[in-house]
């Protein structure tokens, strides 16, 4: 079963943009909401002169999980 994530349990992860097609995101830290997340985003990219994204868990897969219904 796919459970959404409740409000409490959400969080937001900020990583530099990928440049290229196998270019790796490595999120490192975890923000407990998005204006946190936008603020270190922000000062990141003006710093490093380069785009930043933000990142935002929305599910739960557990093992077993079934597909149906998901727009994939």
């Amino acid at each position: 079963m796919v459970t959404a994530l409740p409000q409490f349990a959400r969080f937001w992860m900020i990583c530099r943009k990928p440049t290229r097609l196998d270019g790796r995101t490595e999120p490192r830290q975890r923000y407990s909401t998005r204006a946190d997340a936008f603020h270190d985003a922000q000062r990141l990219a003006d710093q490093l002169d380069a785009p930043f994204l933000i990142l935002e868990a929305v599910e739960i897969i557990r093992p077993g999980t079934n597909q149906k219904g998901l727009d994939l």
